[in-house]
């Protein structure tokens, strides 16, 4: 009986803090992320900005690769403990940095950089979160291109076009 009380435990923890909890603290849930427009990201993002929209979104996903690592470090201690960084919090001091970034917050420079290339409207960058079938919470980028959707999920290295 003990046992099944630990287990009972340790799942509500695990819904807590893993589902629930992201949904309060953290940008692009209920908390809506503004797009930033400070001088590094709109140099940053004229450079990025292609001859078309579907290039500029390869241009932006490649350097998000390029420069942040995301599920494949999830779990390393130093990652963990990025976790406590709550609220929308200016990506200013993250810009071209190579670090570990969780998926609210490279959806949210990449949101920026996309918008500020000036092929995209605000409106067009549209936050997608699933809540099961990952151990965290996870969202991603979903664009309209010439009739088709791009997924962008640079926290898990996937651009598709469907």
């Amino acid at each position: 009986m003990e046992s099944v009380a630990a287990i009972l435990y340790l799942f509500a923890a695990y819904i807590l803090f893993c589902k629930l909890w992201p949904y309060f603290l953290y940008p692009n849930y209920f908390l809506k992320s503004k797009v930033e427009r400070y001088p590094e990201l709109v140099e940053l993002s004229s450079k990025l900005r292609g001859e078309n929209p579907l290039q500029t979104a390869e241009n932006a996903y490649a350097y998000m690769q390029r420069t942040y690592t995301g599920y494949t470090d999830a779990f390393k201690i130093r990652s963990l403990l990025t976790i406590f960084q709550f609220r929308d919090f200016s990506t200013k001091n993250l810009l071209n940095k190579k670090q570990f970034l969780w998926c609210h917050t490279q959806n949210r420079l990449l949101k920026s950089i996309l918008v500020n290339t000036g092929h995209f409207k605000e409106s067009d960058v549209v936050i997608k979160r699933r809540l099961f079938f990952i151990f965290f919470i996870h969202q991603w980028v979903s664009l309209r291109v010439d009739g088709k959707e791009i997924k962008i999920d640079p926290h898990c290295a996937i651009f598709e076009t469907r």
